[in-house]
């Protein structure tokens, strides 16, 4: 087993034997199972307990993954001595509400829903007595778990966004162009129709247009997904695009950011092709208490990067729990 500096793994999934031994270790503590969420729907959700917790981490992942791809960092924030509770968004993984065009396809009936989702997950499961939680919350789960942070107060203590989805990359259209298209799609009756460009889980390696630069964390999970076709997602809906579109819009309202009222360690990859960072870098011009960190050679998956990106992302984190 190789570790480097604060004790990661050197390009993780490179050794197999170092996925065996994260996976050994987690699956040690591990419990699983399904709560009710919003609409009395089936949410997935994994919890690993550490004795002498120093605190509760709370993971919202981003579009399309599930909870293993964090397998690596829920190993850290263990070794840290946090417990972590992770959530399957609906519509993710082995929560309810598949795509109604394919079952890999994602689609939200309103995005309010897995914001609610999560306070239920939060009130349910998580919250114990006398502990601290965090949130840790990575892209379209940034945009979840800051529309919850502007909603609800006194859950968490700290929270961490980690290149959150507060401005998505639209391509070729506009942001009002891509709301208009989406809005005529939902209004002629296609709005679970695929986005221009996407469409079913392939499975094809590309590392290229990835979230990540580091070949072997990239290659590791495409792998793992392609053996677990219950776990693989893809292409949005134009009914996802819509509603997301109104979300982040809503999330970068000043009234809004004004209602957090606690520290925030921010996030933001100088190489993300997924979220523009015009809306990230107004969210912390406003925001009271955020500290935000650019990693220029980052990439959207910046919990996947470069070991060289790995360590100071995980150096600053834990030292933000602190």
């Amino acid at each position: 087993m190789e570790t480097i500096k604060v004790g990661i793994y050197s390009n993780y999934r490179y050794n197999e034997e170092d996925v065996e031994q994260v996976k050994i270790s987690i699956n040690k503590i591990k419990k699983d199972g399904y709560f009710k969420g919003c609409n009395n729907l089936n949410i997935y959700y994994q919890v690993f307990s550490v004795i002498n917790e120093k605190g509760r981490i709370v993971i919202s992942h981003g579009f399309s993954e599930c909870i293993e791809k964090y397998n690596e960092l829920i190993y850290y924030f263990t070794e840290m001595g946090y417990s972590v509770y992770a959530i399957e968004h609906r519509g993710h993984g082995r929560s309810g509400s598949f795509g109604k065009k394919h079952k890999s396809q994602i689609s939200i009936d309103k995005f309010e829903y897995y914001v609610e989702d999560l306070r239920i997950f939060l009130d349910t499961i998580v919250v114990g007595k006398d502990v601290d939680l965090y949130l840790y919350a990575h892209s379209m789960g940034g945009a979840i778990g800051t529309m919850f942070l502007e909603k609800y107060c006194g859950y968490f203590k700290k929270a961490i966004l980690s290149a959150p989805m507060m401005d998505i990359n639209t391509g070729e259209y506009h942001k009002a162009i891509s709301y208009l298209i989406s809005q005529i799609y939902i209004n002629i009756g296609k709005g679970e129709e695929f986005l221009f460009g996407q469409g079913p889980f392939e499975g094809k390696y590309d590392l290229e247009s990835s979230g990540t630069s580091n070949m072997y964390r990239y290659k590791n999970h495409l792998d793992y997904l392609n053996k677990n076709e219950e776990l693989q997602r893809c292409g949005g809906s134009f009914k996802w695009l819509n509603e997301s579109l109104k979300a982040t819009k809503e999330i970068l309202k000043k009234r809004n950011i004004e209602k957090i009222n606690i520290p925030i360690l921010f996030f933001q990859a100088g190489r993300d092709t997924f979220v523009k960072e015009k809306g990230q870098n107004k969210f912390c011009e406003i925001a009271n208490m955020c500290k935000k960190i650019r990693f220029e050679n980052g990439k959207h998956e910046l919990y996947m990067e470069d070991d060289e990106i790995m360590i100071e992302y995980l150096k600053n984190i834990s030292e933000f729990l602190k």
